[in-house]
């Protein structure tokens, strides 16, 4: 049995469960209201060749007591939608901005990981090039041969020059104090 390897991506891993909850929604949907309407229409259809005159006097009179009951039903009912359409819309700003910054993290984690991934795969491509210290031979003698081609002196020569000084600062420093004294 093969097992299912999952992604360490956030946004497949995200996509996926979106997929799921959409087919779920559609599913209880079409059972709750298509298929109800299409047997309710059926059956009205079938009433109706049955006896025509009845069923449309029975539709008139359902129509005055809707009607009557909608009168009464209707501000509130539009208080009510409004009330909930304004709560409703809060929490979902809220939930949004919440899935907003996950996204943004999922997606910043996403790019380390191809960073690094990247960076791995540039390390090994590199110690396999050919030649590859044969080529930091040559560029490491070059740089060191750059301050000879300059004519700038070593930092032997540097050391030696500065011990020179610190002698003659001294023998100097020795006549000063027998002048001084003298």
């Amino acid at each position: 049995m093969a097992q299912k390897k999952e992604s360490k991506f956030y946004i497949a891993k995200t996509i996926k469960d979106a997929r799921k909850k959409i087919e779920t929604k559609i599913k209880t949907v079409n059972e709750k209201y298509v298929k109800k309407q299409l047997e309710n229409g059926r059956e009205f259809f079938s009433e109706l060749k049955s006896d025509p005159i009845k069923r449309i006097d029975d539709l008139i009179d359902d129509s005055k007591d809707a009607l009557n009951k909608t009168k009464d039903d209707r501000f509130k009912a539009w208080q009510k939608a409004a009330k909930t359409a304004k709560t409703d819309a809060r929490k979902r700003f809220k939930k949004i901005n919440i899935e907003g910054k996950k996204v943004y993290k999922g997606i910043e984690n996403d790019a380390k990981l191809l960073v690094d991934d990247f960076i791995e795969i540039s390390k090994k491509n590199i110690e396999r090039i050919p030649m590859k210290k044969t080529i930091e031979k040559k560029i490491a003698s070059t740089i060191e041969s750059i301050p000879s081609k300059l004519n700038l002196p070593s930092k032997d020569e540097i050391d030696n020059l500065v011990s020179g000084i610190d002698g003659v600062n001294k023998k100097v420093d020795a006549l000063n104090k027998q002048y001084a004294n003298a």
